[in-house]
């Protein structure tokens, strides 16, 4: 088989996000169906079901393809591996809050070529390759010009099981920049950088498949994104901002995380 273009590529990972995204909608009804609980997150039925269906739509294509998912991998020797994210923002799905998405890239040799973020209930796809724009529903978008910290939104998270640094920097954060929210979707949360509705975003509890697209897409924006890994498989820390702000915000977020 010839090496897939990048167009044919992001045309699969749409396909794919619309498809899992889709089916976590007609099924919002069954949002209670749990599979594992933790104390502050959830695993539920829907999840393995929407990547499974992803897996199948992209194997359908690329069969010999290897998958990185958060509901299990698929490891195979290929150069070509697609990140799967079925419901990033579950306790969001399963309280009815819209703020949930599904969000599929591929990389090669571990540079991302394509991704899609598709968030159903807004009815919103943001898109990107690596050598095209970055669109929400066919149009281009670009991240805000705000300057400086004093006068920046920043999107963030927090989960139990993170030490006092994430704690800290919160509240660091909460006094340096204008406002921060906290709204349950890294994935989303990086595409409003991108598209202009936020300015920065940093998270230190993330693993791959959180950013893989929308980090895509932020930076084919015209954001500026810096990855910091941990000591978990396929964990990492993220940062996203507008290029103004971004060495201002490094700066903030190593101030509490040196290593």
């Amino acid at each position: 088989m010839n090496t897939p273009s990048n167009k044919q590529l992001l045309d699969v990972c749409v396909e794919a996000a619309r498809m899992a995204g889709g089916h976590a909608l007609k099924n919002i009804h069954r949002r209670a169906e749990v599979a594992q609980s933790f104390d502050h997150d959830v695993k539920l039925v829907l999840d393995s079901e929407c990547q499974r269906i992803a897996e199948g739509f992209i194997h359908r294509h690329f069969p010999d393809h290897a998958i990185l998912g958060e509901e299990g991998s698929i490891v195979k020797q290929h150069a070509f591996e697609w990140v799967i994210d079925p419901i990033d923002g579950t306790v969001n799905y399963t309280q009815g809050f819209p703020y949930w998405c599904c969000s599929i890239a591929v990389r090669c040799d571990s540079e991302v070529l394509a991704g899609c973020v598709f968030v159903p209930l807004l009815d919103e796809c943001y898109t990107a390759t690596v050598d095209g724009p970055a669109l929400r529903n066919g149009e281009p978008i670009h991240p805000t010009n705000i300057a400086t910290l004093t006068k920046a939104t920043f999107f963030t998270g927090l989960t139990k099981d993170l030490d006092e640094r994430a704690i800290t920097l919160f509240g660091d954060a909460a006094r340096t920049t204008y406002k921060v929210r906290i709204a349950g979707s890294a994935a989303i949360d990086i595409c409003h950088i991108a598209c202009g509705r936020s300015d920065g975003y940093f998270e230190a509890g993330l693993y791959f498949w959180d950013v893989a697209a929308a980090g895509l897409i932020a930076e084919r924006a015209g954001a500026v994104c810096t990855a910091y890994p941990r000591d978990e498989e396929h964990g990492l820390r993220f940062l996203c901002t507008n290029r103004h702000i971004h060495s201002a915000a490094r700066e903030l977020v190593e101030k509490h995380f040196k290593d």
